[in-house]
């Protein structure tokens, strides 16, 4: 079975604090995943996310607050938006747009990550692994 690699770029006032008490609940999960705190979800660039896909990561989760639960003045909003974008850039490059997820609202809700990771990593798991040096992005050193 492939073992994809998983990028995690988690909003430190939600997905973070889901990732983290997944991790205090010892919650069963893929080891094979990174996560990134960032401010808020719209801060992650899609540049990050095509140099990680670039870079031979397998797929790149973006976790931030409850639509309407944004600390920046609903910012999570025009994520939505742009991250609908990126995915249709991947489908086009041939990448695969399942390749990133977005989601909202794992604050406190540790089940809630794990399962998302569980099936985001089983998704891609049954993806041809990406190879870096065929990606279409080239590799970042």
């Amino acid at each position: 079975m492939n073992q994809p690699r998983i990028l995690i770029f988690a909003c430190k006032w939600c997905g973070l604090i889901g990732a983290d008490a997944a991790g205090k609940k010892r919650a069963s999960l893929p080891a094979r995943f990174r996560v990134i705190p960032v401010e808020c979800a719209a801060l992650v660039e899609p540049d990050a996310i095509l140099r990680a896909l670039a870079g031979g990561i397998d797929g790149v989760a973006v976790l931030g607050c409850h639509s309407g639960g944004c600390r920046y003045n609903n910012a999570n909003h025009a994520s939505i938006k742009r991250f609908e974008l990126l995915k249709d850039l991947l489908d086009t490059t041939g990448i695969g747009g399942e390749r990133l997820l977005l989601s909202f609202g794992t604050a406190h809700e540790y089940h809630q990550f794990e399962e998302i990771i569980e099936n985001f990593f089983n998704e891609l798991a049954a993806l041809p692994p990406l190879d870096p040096w065929l990606s279409p992005f080239g590799v970042v050193s």
